[in-house]
């Protein structure tokens, strides 16, 4: 057998008692566990989605094309599946606001669980699948501290921080995304698990710009988790989370209640923390019990909970 379909077979060994004590049916599955392998493979119930990250190899693209096709053959022999159910995206290292770009219009969603809650994915026309399983955990901690609160998803995506909070009894929640197809999606995840979204508000705006004006709103529970880099044609200003965070947390924490909770999390593998410009009561980093098991690359984000 090739390496890959050992190496897989192996994680799935090792990785069995961790999914079923947690009853998970999405995961990561191999995370570029070998250099000649730079490909980040995730299950999604019974479909796989595949990233591969652009390197530089030596093959040719006829060699290139055979190899691929490999990988593919590889996945569809461990897990049974049918062509249909493999999809591969090729990436590169984060530039832009990538999560956006478009690869296809098949507009096929399909339905996935995680934690008793039901979420959209879209396999194929995005570079991402509209659920980040690296932020279960987090989503998770969030749930458990939404209870009566007012809560802000900030840069949402698909709002699967959204529904967690309406999950643990949230009062309100706003949702702030400048994309309009997200924000639905986002809506469209609320009634897949039968909450109301009248209650809620789903805003369409440059979070960078829109948390500056001074809302009337007072928030207990944040989620903040921005993207790299966006230079997204909607928005009036680019945003860079290095330079930008400082004064992005500190407008974020004049918006909160005193003992609200904000969570700051992050994916720029170079990112350093400011926290000069930053009047919290505390910040803690809680990247390392934020990252799930199945990811072995530990640098998959960074994660921080910010006490005002």
């Amino acid at each position: 057998m090739n390496p890959l379909f050992n190496r897989i077979k192996k994680n799935l060994k090792q990785l069995k008692p961790y999914l079923k004590k947690h009853d998970l049916s999405c995961y990561r599955i191999f995370d570029w566990d070998m250099p000649e392998y730079p490909l980040c493979i995730d299950v999604y119930e019974d479909m796989v989605h595949v990233a591969e990250y652009k390197t530089k190899h030596p093959l040719d693209e006829q060699s290139y094309q055979t190899w691929i096709e490999t990988c593919r053959l590889t996945i569809q022999e461990v897990f049974t599946l049918n062509d249909d159910k493999i999809f591969i995206k090729h990436r590169e290292r984060q530039k832009g606001n990538k999560q956006y770009e478009k690869f296809s219009e098949e507009k096929q969603m399909h339905i996935v669980h995680e934690n008793n809650l039901k979420f959209l994915v879209n396999m194929s026309d995005y570079l991402d699948t509209g659920l980040f399983l690296d932020h279960r955990i987090t989503r998770k901690k969030f749930k458990e501290e939404s209870k009566d609160k007012h809560v802000l998803n900030l840069f949402a995506y698909t709002g699967a921080f959204s529904v967690y909070a309406a999950a643990g009894g949230a009062m309100k929640i706003t949702t702030v995304d400048l994309s309009n197809t997200y924000l639905q999606w986002a809506q469209d995840n609320f009634k897949l698990n039968d909450f109301s979204i009248s209650n809620h508000e789903f805003l369409k705006a440059d979070v960078k710009e829109w948390i500056k004006t001074g809302k009337d709103e007072q928030y207990d529970l944040v989620i903040l988790d921005p993207p790299t880099v966006s230079k997204s044609k909607m928005s009036r200003s680019n945003f860079d989370i290095q330079s930008d965070h400082p004064e992005l947390i500190h407008h974020v924490l004049r918006q909160m209640k005193k003992g609200g909770i904000l969570y700051f999390s992050n994916n720029f593998r170079e990112f350093q923390f400011n926290t000069k410009r930053i009047q919290a009561a505390s910040i803690t980093d809680i990247s390392e019990e934020t990252i799930p098991e199945d990811f072995r690359n530990k640098k998959i984000h960074a994660c921080w909970k910010i006490i005002k």
